[in-house]
């Protein structure tokens, strides 16, 4: 078992192993879900953290699918993700890995598209040793799905998924307020994905309230 299995392996992330066929399933499934309340979108997250309002912005691009799904393939992330949607992958295009990191990203690959709508946390990623390309995680509140992303340019990207409770992964761990999110070419976003009980928009700082739509305030 490598370093990085075993450190997960003590959170008691393991879980069944899927083969080829089960992986495909879960993969044309996802994909489809992905393209439809993902792909192309940048998500403005609005966090507390202590006694200040912070706001991360997430994107998802086509090319990002292939390397959350955990499997191995010839075929370029583009095609990959075109013949998903176009359910012309098969078995012969994929190798699933039986070690721990495969297993749990097909595991939680289902509950992605929806982390973003619904209730979650963030927070900064935990330098356990562990060699992870993440620079923090956002995670839903039912300690099954944590997404991990790297800082970029314009939308911080997507880059890995882990069947852990994301409190386990950050420190500090912070309550999320509001998501919104926006087609990645728009110039503001235009609906808002969830919002904490008992918060309101107008009550945002004028920081965030001029990266949204007229129609949002």
């Amino acid at each position: 078992m490598s370093r990085r299995a075993a450190f997960f392996a003590k959170r008691g992330t393991w879980m069944k192993n899927y083969n080829a066929d089960q992986a495909l399933l879960i993969i044309l499934k996802a994909a489809k879900e992905y393209d439809a309340k993902l792909k192309d979108k940048h998500f403005l997250i609005v966090y507390r953290r202590k006694d200040s309002i912070c706001t991360s912005c997430v994107g998802f691009r086509d090319m990002n699918y292939l390397h959350l799904t955990g499997v191995k393939t010839s075929l370029p992330a583009q095609q990959f993700y075109s013949a998903c949607l176009n359910r012309k992958l098969s078995v012969r295009d994929i190798k699933v890995d039986t070690g721990g990191r495969s297993q749990q990203k097909l595991a939680v690959l289902p509950y992605l598209p929806d982390l973003l709508y619904h209730n979650c946390m963030v927070g900064d990623f935990i330098n356990s040793g562990i060699v992870i390309s993440a620079d923090y995680f956002v995670g839903d509140t039912k300690a099954v799905l944590s997404v991990g992303f790297r800082y970029g340019k314009t939308a911080d990207i997507p880059v890995t998924l882990y069947n852990e409770s994301v409190k386990r992964l950050t420190n500090p761990t912070c309550r999320v307020l509001a998501i919104f999110v926006k087609q990645y070419q728009s110039d503001y976003y235009d609906e808002c994905t969830y919002l904490s009980k008992g918060y309101e928009i107008g009550s945002l700082s004028e920081e965030v309230k001029k990266q949204l739509d007229e129609k949002l305030l």
